[in-house]
């Protein structure tokens, strides 16, 4: 009986091992076809129960090297067969982030039909909103805002101030941006009553009040300058 037992338990470790080590065949069967963008293979296994959330050593998703791969039937694959849309690495990176940087409007368009969170935040990137704004894909910026997206606080439409002088400035409409920089439509100035001394930066080389940068101007300002963001 005890070596039937013995025998039993063997047969199930044996059993279990080959188990793992299918599922591990199918993982990366799975990563493969994604990172090439091939469809057919990944609805092929998929089919034959392959999870479509698996991933990479590096914590990738599947969709996301999908999205990388720039196929948008690969990322539709992925999703029918049930990955989730806004699955981040460890950084906070999503497949919509991915579809920003790229300026890939197709595949971003499929995300979001898929309920992809436009406004999950990458730790250094910000959200997809953001990057598409960064990297000028304007397409995909628009799209993003058409289902919501609100981006930082520090895109095309926001509000936001530059109140460098100690707690003067002004504040004005972000009316386009680029990897560092804001143009802004001043709106308002704050304090400055004196005039505030032109600053190379923060200013565009203007003194801020009387005699400078007044309601209705514009001047492009680094990012780094803004001191009140996502204001209403």
């Amino acid at each position: 009986m005890r070596m039937l037992t013995r025998a039993g338990l063997a047969l199930g470790l044996l059993l279990a091992s080959s188990a793992w080590g299918r599922a591990e065949d199918s993982s990366r069967a799975l990563l493969d076809a994604a990172g090439r963008g091939d469809r057919a293979r990944l609805s092929a296994l998929l089919a034959t129960g392959a999870d479509p959330d698996t991933r990479d050593r590096a914590g990738r998703p599947a969709l996301l090297l999908a999205v990388g791969s720039g196929q948008v039937g690969a990322v539709r694959a992925l999703l029918k067969g049930g990955a989730a849309p806004s699955a981040a690495t460890r950084s906070g990176w999503t497949p919509l982030h991915g579809a920003a940087e790229a300026g890939a409007l197709d595949i971003a368009l499929a995300l979001l039909e898929a309920d992809a969170d436009p406004d999950l935040r990458d730790r250094v990137r910000g959200t997809p909103l953001d990057v598409a704004e960064q990297t000028d894909h304007d397409q995909v910026a628009r799209l993003l805002r058409e289902h919501g997206a609100r981006g930082s606080g520090t895109s095309v439409g926001d509000t936001v101030c530059v109140r460098s002088w100690a707690g003067d400035g002004f504040c004005g409409v972000v009316e386009d941006r680029d990897g560092t920089r804001h143009r802004l439509r001043v709106t308002e100035v704050v304090g400055c009553t004196s005039a505030c001394e032109a600053d190379a930066a923060c200013s565009g080389g203007q003194p801020v009040g009387p005699g400078g940068l007044a309601a209705g101007d514009t001047v492009w300002v680094p990012t780094s300058c803004l001191t009140d963001t996502g204001l209403r």
